[in-house]
């Protein structure tokens, strides 16, 4: 017999076999926010064992599922995924260049219960899903990559927008209504400029600025389609006014937008019933712009957590709210550090997964994204 979970003004915490589980209320709905890391008895085929029947016992349905590690764990990744139910999910697999210890990457998953769930079908391939509620309808879109993998960075960026512009439209949506964005972007160090611009181009030519800019994570990773881009879309058109989105304030950051990157800082979303807080990727960046700490991990680490909390603060939130996270490195043997400082914040268990990878600049050495939510 299926398990129905509803929660109501709490935020619960539990574990699944190889999975933790944390269920987020939502307005009628429970949102799912499952994940795993690499470990002693913890594979892809155990993490997608556990997953099903997750899914068979709640009655939940999938809508989002990224995996990060080496090309080893990936590989696995990939084949555990096509002699599963998931064959043809929408999957975002993410690679670094090499393994860097058990705890390295994961696997993070969204699922929904209580509403709905439709497929998103853009061009012959299930790219995401749509569903609503009675304040707003929602559209999530994975493992997002461009056709043509040819073209330079800036042209596959464009082709990736333009996939996004055009599966919104054709579920009553525009690109406006987009609220969270991921761009993992392979030799990020080499052309984020050029990302940077064609993003910039895109957003002015569909009139993004006039409205709000997304909250965003820009990431130097590889994806298993071999192409420069993969990403990643939130988006969400309100019914009325009772479903808001605003930005919120970083209080110790000044607009990135100020020094050529398109994106908010945070982003908040409120219903009567729950508030969900998606900060963006956050690193140790001056008010100016300018990158500070240069060559002191640790301290790029504290100032980072500085400007994290001050967004959580600001939005009447601590560490205790936070649901999800991914921490990023860019220097492998500096991942150890992160657990020293997870504990010092008093992170709830398993919220997070920690990632090899490169930061958007080359004298940037960490970076934190963080999804947070209260009733």
């Amino acid at each position: 017999m299926k398990q129905h979970i509803q929660t109501l003004g709490e935020i619960i915490t539990e574990s699944f076999g190889s999975l933790w589980s944390r269920a987020v209320p939502k307005a009628g709905w429970t949102e799912f926010l499952l994940g795993s890391v690499p470990g002693i008895g913890s594979t892809p085929a155990s993490w997608l064992a556990d997953l099903s029947g997750f899914l068979e016992q709640t009655g939940a349905t999938l809508v989002e599922l990224d995996g990060f590690g080496d090309a080893q764990l990936m590989g696995e990744m990939g084949a555990a995924l096509a002699a599963s139910p998931f064959a043809a999910f929408p999957v975002s697999l993410l690679i670094n260049d090499s393994n860097h210890g058990p705890l390295a990457g994961g696997l993070l998953v969204r699922a929904l219960l209580g509403v709905a769930v439709e497929p998103v079908v853009y061009q012959g391939t299930t790219i995401g899903f749509r569903f609503e509620d009675e304040n707003a309808e929602y559209c999530y879109l994975g493992g997002l990559v461009p056709t043509d993998g040819g073209q330079d960075g800036a042209g596959q960026t464009t082709q990736v927008m333009a996939m996004i512009k055009g599966a919104l439209e054709a579920n009553g949506m525009v690109f406006r209504d987009v609220v969270r964005t991921w761009y993992y972007l392979d030799g990020i160090l080499s052309w984020y400029d050029d990302f940077n611009r064609a993003r910039t181009e895109f957003f002015k030519k569909h009139d993004v600025f006039s409205l709000r800019m997304p909250a965003s994570t820009g990431i130097g990773i590889a994806n298993a389609s071999g192409k420069r881009v993969l990403a990643k879309v939130h988006a969400l058109r309100p019914k009325h006014d009772g479903q808001g989105v605003r930005v919120a304030e970083s209080p110790l950051q000044g607009c990135a937008y100020a020094y050529g990157s398109a994106f908010s800082r945070a982003l908040e979303l409120s219903t009567q019933e729950s508030r969900t807080l998606h900060i963006s990727g956050s690193a140790s960046i001056a008010p100016g712009g300018e990158t500070e700490f240069i060559d002191d991990v640790q301290a790029q680490i504290d100032r980072t957590l500085e400007v994290v909390e001050a967004i959580l603060h600001k939005a009447g939130m601590e560490w205790s709210d936070a649901v999800r996270g991914i921490a990023y490195f860019r220097d492998a043997k500096d991942m150890a550090l992160w657990a020293g400082a997870r504990q010092s914040l008093g992170l709830p268990p398993q919220v997070e997964i920690v990632v090899h990878a490169d930061v958007c600049r080359d004298n940037l050495l960490f970076e934190l994204e963080l999804e947070a939510a209260t009733a």
